[in-house]
């Protein structure tokens, strides 16, 4: 079924997401299924949590001439650990990350019906090739659309929104700045702890969304299928129009059976020579590497 989207503006941040008219709100959600929820998945993180400091993993960093942090959750060691503490509780502009419960916001509103809704291309040129054209829900996704995504944001509207992330509980709720901006440019801001803590709630089927809706979000978010693990994650980054990347992110977690191992990459910097895009998830995946997840 095809829908038509006004895309907006080109970003040079990469996020995003697909519309469809009727929203409704959060009350009519769906409650959660218990069989959708991993069958060892831990409690949720609450409060300020103990951290353990994890500086070994700092010379992944170095290794590819940036600089940042990753936060650790392994449902089988029960322990949170951070490469870096400080910048792990520091809170930071969620990027594309937020595509995440954005796609979520979209399902449960009906805004999107499902993963194969076509948002059809609004004939602007965009800096990103693979939006100057028609794309499914779950390739707006992949190749992180900003002005699907937007789109959708305008269709669901400030006020359920902002009902939406207050039931998601993500990050520091605000989304000042502008419907279609506020995960960009705005004021939402989420740590590399709140995005594990979010990430546990998700996979433990402990947020507000159907099990259609839960599903859909973990499929769209698949990025590697082998015999030892799943990947699942997203990414994102923020920058300037014209100027070097700000900040970047990779997101997730790794299905090794029932086993969950969470992660949280930031990075904040980097050398003139790095390209900091294709780094988020390879220092991510060093990282894994090191310690036998992958």
């Amino acid at each position: 079924m095809l829908r038509s989207f006004g895309f907006g503006l080109a970003l040079s941040t990469l996020a995003c997401s697909s519309a469809a008219p009727f929203a409704r709100t959060p009350s009519d959600a769906a409650a959660p299924s218990p069989a959708s929820a991993a069958a060892n998945a831990a409690p949720a993180t609450t409060g300020a949590p103990s951290v353990r400091e994890l500086p070994d993993l700092a010379k992944e960093f170095e290794a590819e001439g940036i600089t940042g942090t990753i936060a650790l959750f392994d449902s089988q060691e029960g322990v949170l650990g951070c490469s870096d503490v400080k910048r792990c509780r520091q809170a930071y502009i969620p990027a594309s990350t937020f595509k995440i419960p954005n796609s979520m916001i979209a399902l449960e509103t009906g805004t999107v019906e499902g993963p194969d809704t076509v948002m059809k291309w609004d004939g602007q040129q965009y800096s990103v090739d693979a939006w100057n054209q028609d794309l499914k829900f779950r390739d707006a996704f992949r190749v992180s659309c900003v002005p699907c995504y937007r789109a959708i944001a305008r269709q669901v509207g400030d006020k359920v929104e902002q009902e939406w992330v207050n039931k998601l509980d993500y990050g520091n709720r605000d989304i000042s700045g502008g419907v279609d901006k506020f995960w960009l440019w705005g004021g939402l801001r989420i740590s590399p702890l709140e995005q594990i803590d979010f990430l546990r709630r998700f996979d433990g089927n402990q947020l507000p969304i159907s099990e259609r809706t839960a599903d859909i979000v973990r499929d769209i978010m698949t990025l590697d299928v082998t015999e030892k693990y799943v990947l699942r994650a997203k990414t994102g980054s923020t920058a300037k129009p014209e100027e070097p990347l700000d900040l970047g992110w990779f997101v997730g977690w790794l299905e090794l059976g029932e086993r969950r191992v969470f992660f949280a990459t930031l990075i904040d910097g980097h050398r003139p020579d790095v390209d900091p895009l294709p780094v988020r998830r390879r220092v991510t995946e060093r990282v894994l590497k090191a310690r036998g997840l992958m």
